[in-house]
């Protein structure tokens, strides 16, 4: 008898290789699939085991560990925090935190609103109150002394660290400044001569005198607070949450607060801030998009809310500052710039400068600022400056915008270089330097053939503002002479005549006092005197030694 397997020849299979074969032939199909893809399985993972372990870490080189910090400009360079721009609107607001609307801002103020208290309400007779340094200079406002970034005294007044803008309250200190540590100067145009600040006082008056009960400045109704006589130079009434932040900004500027300063200056800022951040709508503009220009009004309300909150460090104002700032960043154009719609595509140097200075000192009060956005701004300037340094509106070299009107045969666009100062204050706050950057000094000589002038077509309150911005920030022999030129008609144009309503304004008699109005024209002035203690300087002060610094223009 035979086994079923067999050899051909008919003789029995016994081997172990045989019994395999026996069974692989009587076993199902499907068994011996299961049983093949079992096996390559098992090879590829043994395979893979064998070479997928992690090679033994490289011993670290001395490049690898030695690292060069890059230079960096103080209180120039903002703050590098990363904005998600595609994040939901809801999610920045959420992460904010909601504004209280009902916040109180030290409601207890003696006085109904617009009574001065002569005792309290002038700093020129009132510095060292709050300040413990003897040697600070008592003809300045009380912001104004060595608690500023740039500083006066030996010590300078004590500060908390919460205010790189002025700091009056109890706290660390430092020399020549109580804010961030920044050493002060006694160089030439670090201190506002005493008529200077006579004339910044006389303008703060005025607008404290015409803030509405609601806290905002009303362009074209400002005049319902008169009690002499009818202020003229009314302007328009789309333009209120602008003007309400220029106006702020005065009073922020010389070192008022809703916590520090006189009680009628104080409840000023606390009416106006109130009065913004209840303007403000979901997406965080303030005054929504009410107007075709609403860009305009956003940067000037998130530039004075952002320092009202560098100043005080109020968790009141932060929710609402920041949201001024995320939309800032919102609706920039990628790696561009900014102009009246949210990321459309359109750039323009002008709404472009407001919102580098508000992002710049959204930066200096610690807020969340997108670093990049600054640096795509002074690229953006780069190309619409030509070769001789002048900057344009939409165009390389191009003139300055106008208003469609009276206003282009009345102010020649060619008797100005508001754009170009604008390019200046763009590349200085993103951390140019002169030496670095020769736009600089061409743009200086620019602004030096065109300083201020009170004549006619050659008034340019908003020229006026930015240069005297930037050609501070030059120093040297290039700020002593635009200065002059710049107080000397500042004050020889103040209305002086205590008679009138008028008193301490200035008539609204520039390119955009149409749309502006008085409020604008003594606004944008007043920042003009306050230019020695806003902002710190970047270069162009006296070196160490006594000589100016290399890259500062002279003429």
């Amino acid at each position: 008898m035979t086994t079923p397997l067999q050899t051909r020849a008919g003789t029995n299979v016994s081997t172990p290789s045989a019994a395999l074969v026996r069974i692989v032939r009587s076993a199902p199909w499907f068994t011996i699939s299961l049983l093949s893809h079992v096996l390559v399985l098992s090879t590829l993972t043994v395979l893979y085991l064998a070479h997928s372990a992690p090679p033994a870490p490289e011993p670290a080189s001395v490049l690898q560990l030695a690292r060069v910090a890059p230079p960096v400009f103080d209180a120039v360079e903002p703050v590098e925090t990363k904005i998600d721009r595609d994040a939901p609107l809801a999610k920045s607001a959420a992460e904010a935190g909601e504004w209280d609307k009902d916040a109180r801002f030290d409601e207890g103020l003696p006085g109904p609103p617009g009574e001065f208290i002569p005792e309290q309400d002038d700093p020129t007779k009132a510095a060292g109150l709050e300040n413990p340094d003897t040697e600070a200079l008592s003809s300045l406002p009380s912001g104004a002394t060595g608690g500023t970034p740039i500083g006066v005294g030996r010590v300078g007044h004590f500060g908390n660290g919460t205010s790189p803008f002025a700091g009056r309250i109890a706290g660390g200190g430092g020399p020549g400044d109580g804010g961030r540590g920044r050493h002060g100067t006694n160089a030439p145009g670090g201190q506002p001569p005493p008529k200077i600040t006579e004339a910044t006082l006389s303008a703060l008056r005025w607008l404290a005198l015409h803030q509405s009960e609601d806290g905002r400045w009303d362009c074209d109704g400002f005049d319902a607070a008169c009690k002499k006589n009818r202020c003229g130079g009314k302007g328009e009434a789309t333009y209120d949450v602008g003007v309400t932040g220029l106006a702020l900004l005065c009073f922020l500027g010389a070192g008022y607060t809703q916590q520090s300063g006189p009680p009628a200056f104080r409840r000023v800022v606390r009416d106006g801030v109130k009065f913004l951040a209840a303007s403000q709508d979901e997406e965080g503009v303030f005054g929504g998009r009410s107007c075709q220009h609403y860009q305009y009004n956003h940067a000037c309300a998130a530039l004075a809310m952002a320092e009202a909150f560098g100043m005080t460090g109020a968790p009141t104002l932060k929710a609402s500052a920041q949201r001024g700032v995320a939309w800032i960043l919102r609706s920039r154009n990628p790696y561009r710039a900014w102009r009246y719609e949210s990321a459309d595509g359109d750039n323009d140097s002008s709404v472009t400068g407001w919102m580098t200075m508000a992002l710049k000192s959204a930066a200096m009060a610690g807020l969340d600022v997108e670093q990049a956005a600054l640096a795509d701004a002074a690229r953006y300037v780069d190309d619409l400056t030509d070769g001789g340094g002048r900057t344009g509106y939409q165009q390389p070299g191009g003139l300055s915008a106008r208003v469609e009107g009276p206003a282009m045969e009345l102010f020649p666009a060619e008797r100005s270089e508001a754009l170009t100062a604008v390019g200046l204050v763009t590349r200085i706050f993103a951390g140019r330097v002169p030496e670095s950057d020769p736009q600089i000094a061409r743009g200086t000589d620019l602004l030096l053939a065109k300083p201020p002038r009170w004549a006619g077509p050659d008034v340019d309150f908003y020229y006026w503002y930015y240069g005297t911005l930037a050609m501070h920030q030059v120093g040297g022999a290039s700020w002593e002479r635009w200065r002059k030129a710049m107080e000397g008609e500042l004050l020889a144009h103040q209305v002086k005549d205590e008679t009138l309503d008028e008193h301490g304004s200035w008539d609204p008699v520039d390119p955009w006092s149409s749309e502006g109005g008085r409020v604008y024209a003594t606004a944008l002035n007043c920042l003009c005197t306050e230019v020695y203690y806003r902002y710190p300087r970047v270069f162009g002060v006296k070196a160490a030694g006594g000589g100016e610094r290399k890259g500062a223009p002279a003429k």
